[in-house]
């Protein structure tokens, strides 16, 4: 079976964790955000959910792409475990749409997700992808006093078709969670067959746009302010060079450095005529996309000495440090480096081949039958019932909703039927060079079709469903 990706519909649910102080999501700065969209882009012949936070600036402007808001918290550790079941049930009608896959930036939540969508009767057909932005362990806790979500994340595992982490080292972070006595053990190979990765690229920079910086000499850490990006050893290795200045691009970094909020272009200008940038990451590590940024600008990064920091830019790349000496030495040794250049690899291209190949497996699997009612559908599609609701009244005007439609919508794509990835709803259409076959395989039908109730079906982006 050879069946192709073109015409299936994905659910995004997004693990939204960068807001401004007026609560709109700051999805541009959102790493979670950019694999989203990476996505989106890598499924071009598609329809996307994507569920977004209630105030956001999210361009809606694509055909093939349909935002949901719904009431995520708004911070990070929260939205680990929050979960809105009565508001996200409501946010979906199953008698007019179809979801082939999940992509869940959230592992924690999946059973949720699941559980509401049983609870109407849909969903048992639906494939599962988890993207892990964040492995639980003892060093990514910001905190003792949080409470540990390993297990959350090993029962997401077990409900998934794949698990996507940044590398492999991500991964490993999971397994070490299990070297004390545990009340269920890892099964590493079960996980490892389940596993692939997603390393991300950073996204182009926008054109630079020249602002005053009112310093010389200016080094970038362009981290979050944070324990776990390694502020506290960038101010002890910092400690005592007063003739540069660190230039912060969290605002909400420490007055002594500089914390003005930036737009896409300034900071551009910023990495271009600074020293260069740092990257003090020191313990838990799984990916790091701002030190593709400076790169990505040919300027010199310097990189505290970790696997997951190789993983990115390459074993042999020649800026990394391990101790306050050698930083000191790296630093002295970028302030005459004129146009540094390193190439790294092309990470988005390892991501869509991984994510496709992924859908390509479960999508071409064999089917054991043809489903029950499978022939009456294409009857009415061949008769111009297009709408995934019409049809269903047609053949089984009596149940409001069936799982047995997501096996017959299987079915259907598997054998060519086209759905318009340009509607929210689903819409089937027949291509004219199956058309003969189709008319062949319900010859016998003696379905009895009913006069339609409406007329003209009215597609707009809101989600009232017609």
């Amino acid at each position: 079976m050879n069946v192709t990706l073109n015409g299936l519909r994905v659910l995004h649910y997004t693990s939204p964790v960068r807001f401004d102080k007026s609560g709109v999501f700051q999805h541009e700065f959102d790493s979670n955000y950019k694999a989203v969209e990476k996505t989106i882009s890598f499924l071009p012949n598609c329809h996307h959910y994507v569920v977004v936070p209630l105030k956001h600036k999210i361009p809606d402007n694509r055909e093939n792409v349909t935002l949901i808001t719904y009431p995520y918290a708004r911070d990070l550790i929260s939205n680990r475990s929050h979960f809105d079941g009565v508001t996200f049930r409501n946010l979906f009608d199953f008698r007019y749409m179809d979801f082939d896959f999940i992509f869940c930036h959230q592992p924690e939540v999946l059973y949720n997700i699941l559980i509401s969508f049983g609870d109407k009767r849909y969903g048992q057909n639906t494939n599962r992808f988890l993207f892990f932005h964040w492995v639980d362990c003892n060093q990514s806790r910001a905190s003792s006093a949080i409470s540990p979500g390993y297990m959350r994340q090993l029962d997401a595992i077990n409900m998934c078709d794949k698990t996507f982490f940044h590398t492999d080292i991500a991964s490993e972070w999971l397994i070490k969670n299990f070297k004390n006595p545990q009340s269920v053990d890892i099964n590493h190979d079960y996980v490892k067959n389940k596993t692939s990765t997603f390393p991300l690229s950073a996204n182009s920079l926008p054109k630079s746009e020249p602002f005053d910086m009112g310093y010389d000499d200016v080094l970038v850490f362009n981290h979050r302010w944070a324990k776990s990006t390694g502020v506290n050893r960038m101010m002890d290795y910092m400690d005592g060079l007063s003739e540069y200045k660190v230039w912060c691009t969290d605002f909400q970094s420490p007055k002594e450095y500089v914390g003005s909020k930036l737009n896409g272009g300034q900071y551009r200008y910023l990495l271009e005529n600074s020293i260069g940038s740092m990257c003090f990451v020191d313990s838990y590590a799984t990916w790091n996309l701002s030190i593709q940024d400076g790169l990505s600008v040919n300027k010199p990064v310097l990189i505290y000495d970790k696997p997951a920091m190789r993983k990115v830019v390459g074993d042999d790349y020649p800026l990394f440090f391990k101790t306050k000496d050698e930083f000191r030495t790296q630093l002295e040794k970028i302030k005459t480096m004129d146009n540094f250049y390193w190439k790294i690899d092309n990470h988005d291209e390892t991501f869509k081949q991984n994510v496709i190949s992924s859908m390509s497996d479960i999508m071409n699997k064999d089917r054991k039958h043809i489903p029950k009612d499978a022939n009456n559908w294409l009857y009415c599609i061949l008769n111009g019932i297009n709408y995934k609701h019409d049809i269903a009244k047609q053949v089984q005007p009596n149940l409001q909703l069936n799982s047995v439609w997501q096996y017959i919508r299987r079915y259907l794509l598997e054998i060519g039927i086209k759905d318009n990835v340009n509607s929210p709803y689903v819409s089937y259409s027949i291509p004219d060079e199956i058309r003969d076959t189709i008319e062949n395989m319900v010859k016998d039908v003696t379905l009895e079709l009913q006069p339609m109730t409406i007329k003209k079906r009215i597609v707009t982006k809101k989600h009232d469903w017609f």
